[in-house]
């Protein structure tokens, strides 16, 4: 949605928050006047296809489409690639739509053999039509040709292949398959399946591996409590029925005032429930679940906690007066980073088949990682059941099989760790701090300077000043009193020209880019993350002009539109 929302700040698409079918009839007659003169008559029905919109579609805008037909993709340069892409899938969908379709020839071979029947099939691409601009994902039976035969001809047995399948559960949600799903259920709209998948993941509800969503024991718990207390709002129907009413409202067909009076007359008798005791019938605590690990800090006894960042064992004396209060954590690494997991097709299974058994329950068991030495087994129940197991064993975070790294502060080695964002190298030696993010290609990010302090440019939102930082996506300026004040911005050449020599010898060289294009608009400091490197481009009132320069043989040199 953000790639959209960019590409019709540009003027290239046009509204992209809408699920109507409908084009206007000056889009009708551009795109057919298009297909006519590229791909020929032939390729252009009598009449324009017209496609029935769903119930509630957003009809106050047309479907989503090119501005202009003529523009292709390729000579967006103002755009980055994955923009490019998404406007090259609306280009192409746009155009197919209003193409005749595609005819095929279909075969269908039925074999008797004793009591048996065989089938195959087999169709062949006779006229290409819409797929000429959109080409199809070929599947088993796709251009596949069949001997010839007459009816009743007798065959021979050549090769029987017998073939074993098993039955599997259905496949993890993906975020496409899932905006299928709420679709299909009613809930939400186009506008807000963005919000709505960004928002689980940002609260720790559920986690993505290989584009796959897991649910997180956070979301469990939640999802548990909300059910308890708040049936309505978890139920699918009730969801979609608001969704409903609220179109209703949107078409002048409700009262918005009565939609919410009965809405909220119902929620808040829910909520002063939720909010009692729970022995009363209040919502029930997600309390800590105390172990024999003792605090490393001061000696308390460890207790399992659950956040949106994860599990993870926090001292008990966190609750005591602040002056008495102990805030020391342990970060535990779930399973699946382990080296002993289970791998192949059936990873999920069988480690699901290989989990532990709470001795109190029964319940399958979640396993983590304290240290190399301690594994650390809790109760899927957890915090309704506080059992938990502790193996000693010697444990390895897999992620990173790459040559030993040498800390470029201290010169000890680093050695993979997992934190709350994820893995990263950390310094063996004590007294030295430094860390090292893993990259999503699970190579190790370089080294990073040291932040240059810059007091003469002020931050516009607060009191701080600018500080000059390198990151894993390249050079940037933020605020001095992180993270009190957040701003941030990409830094303007003339101002790194400006304090060239506070700069590190390595960064110097993007003080020395054109400081102006042609025009001359100042220029800024990007950074491309498909070539991994920083140029420069230049913007007019906030948006860029599409004018832009790279450090290739130790020049600069303006990239040709």
């Amino acid at each position: 949605m953000m790639m959209a929302q960019r590409l019709y700040e540009a003027g290239h698409i046009t509204y992209m928050r809408t699920d109507s079918t409908n084009l206007s009839q000056d889009a009708l007659n551009m795109v057919r006047g298009y297909i006519s003169d590229k791909f020929g008559k032939k390729y252009l029905p009598d009449s324009a296809n017209q496609y029935a919109s769903k119930e509630n579609s957003q009809e106050a805008h047309e479907a989503i489409r090119p501005s202009d037909v003529n523009v292709l993709a390729e000579t967006l340069k103002d755009m980055e690639a994955d923009a490019q892409k998404l406007y090259q899938l609306i280009w192409r969908q746009f155009v197919a739509c209003q193409m005749t379709p595609a005819q095929y020839d279909s075969t269908t071979l039925t074999v008797a053999a004793g009591d048996f029947k065989l089938k195959a099939r087999g169709r062949t691409l006779r006229f290409d039509g819409w797929t000429k601009v959109m080409p199809t994902l070929r599947k088993g039976d796709e251009d596949r040709t069949l001997p010839l035969v007459k009816q009743g001809d007798r065959l021979s047995l050549v090769e029987l292949t017998p073939a074993q399948h098993f039955t599997k559960p259905p496949a993890r949600f993906s975020e496409a398959s899932l905006v299928k799903e709420l679709e299909k259920r009613g809930i939400g709209r186009p506008s807000t399946y963005a919000s709505i998948i960004s928002t689980i993941q940002d609260r720790g509800y559920v986690r993505v591996e290989n584009r796959r969503f897991y649910a997180e024991k956070m979301g469990e718990i939640v999802t548990d409590r909300l059910e308890e207390n708040f049936r309505d709002l978890m139920n699918y129907d009730f969801t979609a029925q608001m969704e409903d009413r609220l179109d209703q409202v949107a078409n002048h067909q409700a009262e918005w005032k009565e939609v919410l009076n009965h809405f909220f007359g119902d929620f808040t008798t829910q909520l002063a429930t939720a909010e009692k005791d729970p022995e009363e019938g209040g919502m029930q605590p997600n309390p800590m679940v105390l172990t024999s690990i003792d605090c490393p800090t001061c000696g308390r006894k460890m207790g399992i906690r659950t956040a949106s960042t994860g599990v993870f064992l926090g001292c008990s004396g966190y609750a005591l007066p602040p002056k008495e209060r102990c805030k020391t954590t342990i970060n535990l690494v779930p399973e699946n980073e382990v080296l002993n997991v289970l791998e192949g097709d059936d990873a999920e299974t069988n480690a699901l088949r290989a989990k532990r058994r709470c001795q109190k329950c029964g319940t399958a068991m979640d396993s983590y990682l304290i240290d190399p030495k301690r594994k650390l087994h809790v109760c899927g129940n957890n915090p309704t059941c506080d059992g938990y197991e502790i193996e000693e064993g010697e444990f390895r975070i897999k992620g990173y099989d790459g040559p030993v790294v040498e800390c470029e502060k201290c010169g000890s080695e680093m050695h993979l760790k997992m934190g709350r964002f994820g893995k990263y190298m950390a310094c063996t030696n004590d007294e030295c701090k430094n860390t090292r993010k893993i990259l999503r290609n699970g190579e190790v990010a370089p080294p990073k300077e040291d932040p240059v302090p810059l007091p003469e440019l002020p931050c516009e939102k607060s009191d701080a000043y600018f500080v000059l930082r390198d990151g894993a996506a390249g050079v940037f300026l933020a605020a001095n009193t992180f993270p009190k004040s957040r701003e941030t911005r990409a830094p303007l050449v003339e101002e790194l020209y400006r304090f060239r020599d506070r700069l590190p010898e390595k960064l110097r060289y993007l003080a020395d880019a054109p400081q102006q294009d042609p025009e001359g608009n100042k220029t800024l400091v990007r950074f491309s993350r498909k070539t991994k490197q920083q140029y420069v481009a230049s913007e007019k009132e906030g948006k860029a002009t599409g004018w832009s320069a790279f450090f290739i043989d130790g020049k600069w040199t303006e990239a040709k539109k």
